[in-house]
């Protein structure tokens, strides 16, 4: 033991600088890092290698390797969904599938392509029609009182219609329009049968953007149906707003009996009374039994 190892702290003996030499080599050993710690091998994809010998001796050529491709629900899934879309895709397109012309039932008012056209089914697939849809269009328009509509297999379209037959043909101002017995008017289609005619000088029907919108009372209705059958004398009824329905008598007066209460009895009265007028020679230019009570008459100047 020299002074330099005392005065640097060396071990004295043999013994301890052994022991310090083997403490030395436990220090400078680390340990393992985590990351590099082996684990076992987990489940991996199993991979299909080919070898092809080739004509030659001593000569192979190694193919790539190619996965195993396996057929779970996934794909199922996916097939099914491009099936659906594809046959979806193909019914919406295919021509069998197409609505040509509608077969239209009932239609005397409405001609069958306007039919057609306010149903608005023409030119669609069976697919894409929504037959309350197609009864709202229909009866959207006053025409049309209630209607019904059929989709067969594979392209087929009935439409049954309700129509409003006309009671009245009233020239209001001009125009001349088809009222039904309910109060809804709509604008006059050709020649109608049986109509009681009404005309009035001034605009008198109650038109608004509602088609389906009453346009005269229901009471004005069933009186002129009543006068029309009591007094056939009158080819044209006449209305006005202060005195009701009326109409130009060949004697030469017009004669108004309102728009309410017993018209049988007012026409009766009306009779009576025009027979004492002619006979009288009086003459005559207006004659009132809008109140059966008391009826009265103007004479002309």
């Amino acid at each position: 033991m020299t002074l330099t190892d005392r005065a640097l702290g060396h071990p004295k003996t043999r013994s301890e600088r052994a022991r310090a030499r083997r403490a030395r080599v436990t220090r400078e050993v680390e340990p393992v890092a985590r990351e590099a710690r082996i684990r076992p091998a987990g489940r991996q994809r199993v991979r299909r290698r080919y070898d092809l010998a080739l004509p030659s001796a001593g000569a192979a050529v190694r193919l790539p390797a190619l996965p195993v491709v396996r057929f779970g629900p996934r794909l199922m899934s996916a097939l099914l969904l491009a099936a659906t879309l594809f046959a979806l895709q193909h019914a919406f397109t295919a021509p069998g599938f197409r609505v040509g012309e509608a077969s239209v039932l009932g239609s005397r008012i409405v001609s069958i392509p306007q039919a057609r056209s306010m149903a608005g089914v023409g030119g669609l697939s069976v697919f894409e029609i929504d037959p309350a849809e197609a009864v709202r269009r229909l009866t959207s328009h006053p025409e049309v009182a209630s209607a019904r509509v059929t989709v067969g297999w594979p392209n087929q379209v009935e439409i049954e219609l309700t129509e409003r037959h006309p009671m009245v043909e009233w020239n209001d101002a001009g125009r001349i329009w088809w009222i039904c017995p309910d109060g809804v008017a709509y604008l006059q289609h050709g020649d109608w049968p049986g109509l009681v005619q009404i005309a009035s000088e001034k605009k008198s029907l109650n038109i608004t953007n509602d088609p389906l919108a009453q346009v005269i009372p229901i009471a004005v209705m069933r009186a002129a149906a009543v006068l029309n059958a009591q007094l056939p004398q009158a080819a044209q009824l006449l209305y006005d707003p202060d005195h009701g329905l009326g109409f130009q008598d060949s004697r030469g007066w017009a004669a108004f009996f309102g728009v309410e209460g017993d018209m049988v009895l007012k026409a009766r009265i009306y009779e009576a009374l025009a027979a004492v007028l002619e006979s009288s020679k009086a003459r005559v230019g207006f004659v009132s039994v809008e109140d059966p009570a008391t009826p009265y008459y103007r004479q002309t100047r």
